[in-house]
């Protein structure tokens, strides 16, 4: 009996150091926030700007956060729009190298008809760095795979051939539109508990990595009754409040009750994660990083009283700072506390800074564009200069339906080119993040510098030419033209009724003309020399044709 205990002990001798190996691995956590802007939260991401802080919104636990951690007054989204954004994240690569620029980026298809399976994620680089990480992803995906396909062992997905998109956020059943209950908002609770769970089933029993990508803030905005009632009753308190029926009102339309109560409750969970992190033992030794895909959406009649983005110019589809520049917090080992980094960072940087961080020995996957942000974390801004493998932080937005532009900072400056005009701005985005001053005329050589590295990176990596966008895009909707087309021919066959025939006849009349009008849209946006608006209503104006196809009626 005695020599057993002896053989038992000696095991867990051997036994004890590799379990401690195991569990000493960090854990990582990314709290991705859908179209949240710089100053939509109550922490203040630039301490010399008043206005990178909401005034009526409140973050109480991302507040906490920061108070543990660092907040970051110049983090960017790879791109002003979803879509890009989280490709990007997800592999730790520009954009342009993804061949994902924008929402319904029409040249991707033809770039990458076989999509992008065949990339490493951040989930499977962790796996690839220790055998023992398990990893999750709950939410908004992708749009271009599903995420069990790219390297994660936990996701919510539906069995559907389409990843979790919007209307994930909105309905139980896509298919048939039924609207998610009152209680669950953008499925932010249904997000917590199975984050939650995820962190009950392994936290403290192996290394894990967990990104929760919510629904919120992304319209159509709905939020529960009972937090949605509180908010309003604070909204009715306001001093100066618009009257009844000017909603469109800047005032209103930055401090909505709806709007509060969504971020309220995404900031509950938030906390919740948290404190199952510190019950469990486990919050010490885990990185939380709370960011958002792009910048608040944007409007002409925000243009006063404290904007969504705070001070920047414009918001989400613009890549100015508005759409780019993004909140920014992260805590966990070795991050000082309540700290502010003025170092420019990007979200692509982030698979490289866990792989740092978690002491992979091999090889980082091919292509990634993004530095290691492990110094930074540790040593704020005392690091100035991230070694990446792009040549700074590239912007490359071919846009056919907003202002297609291209740009790239490079240390204080942000190089802007309008691809439509080939028009040229330049900024020192450090001290002018209204993006304000013009300096191109003032520094050519700067100008020029910046200009030709911009243009020999995405040129190297195929990142997609204007004209190229344009085409793409023109030739998709002839092809829904060719399917609209078979589609009408086969059921007017099948048709039993002439009043059957004409329902047919009309609805295939108005996909066509919806067809059309996006073809005149795209034409009339390639000729646009504008840097802020598209043209899309311009083009309803002048055809008198909705978007869906419907025709205006003539007043």
């Amino acid at each position: 009996m005695i020599r057993k205990l002896l053989f038992s002990c000696l095991m867990l001798s051997f036994a004890s150091p590799l379990l401690l190996a195991e569990t000493k691995a960090p854990n990582f956590i990314i709290f991705y926030m859908d179209d949240l802007g710089w100053a939509q939260t109550s922490v203040k991401m630039m301490d010399s700007e008043p206005l990178s802080v909401s005034q009526f919104y409140e973050t109480p636990n991302l507040e906490k956060l920061a108070a543990r951690g660092m907040k970051f007054s110049n983090a960017y989204a790879p791109t002003p729009t979803c879509t890009g954004s989280r490709v990007s994240i997800q592999f730790g690569k520009t954009s342009a190298r993804m061949q994902y620029r924008f929402v319904h980026d029409v040249l991707s298809y033809k770039q990458r008809p076989e999509g992008y399976k065949d990339e490493v994620s951040i989930a499977g680089m962790l796996k690839a760095a220790n055998k023992n990480y398990i990893t999750a992803h709950f939410g908004k995906g992708i749009g271009v795979e599903q995420l069990k396909d790219v390297g994660y062992d936990i996701t919510d997905e539906y069995e559907e051939i389409a990843p979790n998109g919007n209307f994930h956020g909105e309905y139980i059943n896509i298919k048939n539109k039924e609207s998610l209950p009152e209680d669950d908002p953008k499925r932010i609770y249904s997000l917590t508990k199975e984050s939650l769970k995820f962190l009950d089933d392994h936290a403290g029993k192996r290394p894990f990595y967990m990104m929760i990508s919510h629904y919120a803030v992304h319209g159509p905005h709905v939020a529960s009754p009972d937090v949605l009632k509180k908010w309003q009753a604070r909204y009715d308190a306001l001093p100066n409040k618009p009257e009844k029926g000017r909603e469109k009102d800047v005032f209103y339309r930055l401090h909505t009750p709806v709007f509060a109560s969504m971020i309220e409750e995404s900031d509950t969970h938030l906390g919740k994660l948290i404190d199952s992190l510190k019950e469990k033992g486990v919050l010490d030794n885990t990185y939380i990083i709370f960011t958002s895909d792009n910048g608040a959406e944007w409007a002409p009649r925000n243009e006063k009283n404290h904007r969504y983005n705070g001070p920047l110019t414009e918001g989400k589809y613009f890549p100015f700072e508005g759409g780019l520049r993004i909140p920014f917090v992260v805590a966990g080992p070795g991050i000082p506390a309540g700290k502010q980094c003025d170092t420019p960072i990007v979200q692509w940087d982030l698979l490289p800074t866990f792989h740092d961080l978690a002491g992979s020995e091999a090889a980082l996957p091919d292509g990634v564009d993004g530095g290691s942000l492990k110094e930074v974390f540790t040593r704020g801004n005392s690091v100035q200069e991230i070694e990446r493998h792009a040549p700074g932080l590239v912007f490359h937005f071919p846009s056919y339906y907003q202002p297609p532009i291209s740009s790239i900072r490079m240390g204080d400056f942000k190089f802007m080119r309008n691809l439509n005009t080939d028009e040229i701005r330049l900024y020192n985005v450090k001290t002018d993040y209204r993006e304000k001053n013009d300096l191109a005329s003032e520094m050519p050589e700067k100008v020029a510098t910046m200009k030709k590295a911009l243009s020999e990176y995405v040129e190297s990596v195929d990142g997609g030419k204007i004209e190229d966008v344009y085409q793409a895009a023109i030739e998709l909707f002839d092809e829904f033209d060719h399917r609209s087309i078979v589609n009408y021919e086969q059921k007017l066959a099948e048709a039993s009724s002439d009043a059957e025939k004409l329902t047919l006849k009309e609805a295939h009349e108005k996909k066509l003309r919806s067809n059309m009008l996006k073809r005149e849209m795209i034409k009339d946006q390639r000729t646009s020399a504008s840097w802020h608006r598209g043209r899309a209503n311009d083009t309803v104006k002048r055809l008198g044709v909705k978007k869906d196809g419907t025709i205006l009626s003539k007043k």
